[in-house]
């Protein structure tokens, strides 16, 4: 076993953040977060398997399926594990085989910045990696339960009307902060949806973003930020998930144009306190959000039509 520590690890040309170490055991490479050093967990993520676990292990948080498993020193929270994975025809092809360490060690990268900038996101405790065969790898990534936490499709489905009704004002403004905070940071989500957004409602509120596999940071501005246009983009990625979701369940009026203008209004509030002051550009892309995304309205329409389900978690939700 080789256990190294250093001030920066440096891994596949990334750098990983000072309080991570990284262990070696034959096959398996982990990167542990040193606050949760202990060797019960070091035990659980060497012995980690997938084939080991039941229903009971399960989970679903974000848009993929997850495993959620109780460990000793966390107190009541669990762990969370997702195993990466491709998408689309690639997925079909090298399922679940990534070339190199870069995505996951990316990820972390940017979660650990996140957290630094007063970002709400979930805490990676752990990377690991079992190699394949030389820069062939399988991966997993371990980040504490947000206890208490829905994401926003499962807020907006498994509550009665009135329910959604009664806390979804103070919700559209914690989010569109949590979203505004994260752009602050210079983090750009390219996979920002409904899923990957959690709340707790009911007990005061508080935002989470999470699964930033896909993120980047594209800091524009002198003071880290992404820029008017990049914000605006990732705003638009989101109403597209808010577009979606009304496609999926036509006519139950959750989420109205009304609420969508007012999270771009919560977004916008307080940014001239961070260097955004030209409200003329802000105006002319705001234009945008007025968009029906048509194009891609077709595009979920044929996708029913040929019997694809517009989101992977349609199955479990209907079990």
């Amino acid at each position: 076993m080789t256990n190294v520590k250093s001030l920066n690890i440096v891994s596949n040309g990334i750098d990983v953040p000072k309080d991570f170490s990284l262990t070696r055991r034959g096959r398996v490479t982990f990167f542990l977060k040193e606050k949760y050093e202990y060797p019960v967990l070091k035990q659980t993520l060497t012995d980690f398997s997938f084939k080991k676990l039941n229903e009971e292990n399960s989970a679903f948080v974000g848009r993929r399926p997850c495993v959620a498993i109780p460990v000793n020193g966390l107190k009541d929270k669990r762990l969370i594990i997702r195993h990466y994975s491709h998408g689309g025809l690639w997925g079909r092809l090298a399922g679940d085989v990534l070339w190199g360490q870069s995505r996951p060690l990316k990820e972390l990268f940017i979660a650990e910045r996140a957290l630094e900038q007063n970002v709400d996101t979930a805490e990676v405790v752990a990377l690991r990696f079992t190699n394949i065969f030389g820069p062939l790898c399988r991966a997993d990534i371990f980040t504490v339960e947000i206890s208490g936490g829905e994401d926003l499709i499962t807020f907006l489905t498994g509550r009665t009307e009135g329910d959604v009704l009664s806390h979804k004002r103070t919700l559209i403004r914690h989010t569109a902060r949590a979203v505004r905070r994260m752009h602050d940071a210079g983090i750009y989500h390219a996979d920002l949806h409904l899923k990957n957004i959690l709340a707790k409602v009911d007990d005061g509120c508080k935002v989470y973003i999470i699964d930033l596999d896909k993120s980047e940071l594209r800091s524009a501005t002198a003071g880290g930020g992404l820029s008017i246009e990049q914000r605006m983009d990732n705003i638009l990625r989101l109403d597209r998930s808010v577009e979606k979701f009304g496609e999926w369940k036509p006519g139950a009026g959750l989420v109205t144009r009304a609420d969508r203008l007012r999270f771009l209004r919560d977004y916008l509030r307080g940014c001239t306190a961070e260097g955004v002051t030209d409200f003329s550009d802000w105006k002319a892309l705001a234009r945008k959000y007025a968009t029906r995304h048509v194009a891609h309205r077709l595009w979920w329409k044929l996708l029913g039509v040929m019997g694809i389900r517009l989101y992977d978690f349609e199955g479990q939700e209907r079990q």
